[in-house]
């Protein structure tokens, strides 16, 4: 890995050194259930009584999905940082999908191991379904200010860094854009915290539009 590592930081291809970064932490997981296995070997030959009393297989079902599951979030992670230094639109929207993504890896890696731990997710999904509605509706103005969010990073009204004026008449620098609210730093230096459904909602004027001052 140290020689990967200096070979990839020096070739101009990005993926390669994301790669290897992401890779690291998931092959320690890996040498431990190569380790596993050897031991399950080792005890198996000794006692076999024993080695059926120790779930190995479980343990590195576990331990192979948690290693793709820090793989996968290491590299799209990771991913979205370097291009979110090339695009304005991956920037202000980071930590949208940072978020949607880990949920998402989560969810899907904890279904599929109840499915091959033999657990049946049938259930599971139906009761999802009739969850996720009622949790929709508790938690309305959440998902209000979160499809909000979105639709500023998408129409793109205000960016990270432009200088905006409010409805209420505050002006400041957009230092955030979250899935919740957004950030605005006055020139006092104080902080604007602002839902994004209100936000989305409220008359604004932005400075830097058509094109940002330099």
């Amino acid at each position: 890995m140290y020689w990967l590592k200096k070979w990839t930081s020096k070739t101009k291809f990005i993926f390669d050194t994301l790669l290897i970064e992401s890779i690291s932490k998931p092959l320690t997981l890996c040498t431990i259930i190569v380790l596993l296995t050897i031991l399950e070997h080792d005890t198996f030959i000794i006692s076999t009584s024993i080695s059926q009393q120790i779930p190995f297989n479980s343990i590195n079902i576990v331990l192979a999905l948690l290693a793709l599951i820090m793989f996968l979030d290491r590299f799209i992670i990771g991913t979205i940082n370097y291009y979110g230094k090339q695009s304005a639109v991956v920037f202000n929207s980071k930590s949208i999908i940072k978020g949607v993504i880990r949920v998402t890896l989560s969810s899907v890696g904890i279904l599929v191991l109840m499915g091959t731990l033999g657990i049946s997710i049938t259930p599971i999904i139906a009761s999802l379904g009739i969850t996720s509605l009622a949790v929709a509706l508790a938690l309305q103005p959440t998902l209000e200010n979160f499809f909000s969010g979105v639709q500023l990073v998408i129409d793109k009204p205000i960016r990270v860094g432009d200088f905006i004026e409010l409805e209420s008449k505050e002006q400041g620098f957009v230092d955030h854009i979250g899935w919740r609210s957004t950030w605005v730093k006055m020139l006092p230096n104080n902080m604007i915290i602002i839902p994004n459904s209100q936000l989305s909602k409220s008359r604004i004027i932005n400075y830097f539009y058509p094109e940002k001052e330099l």
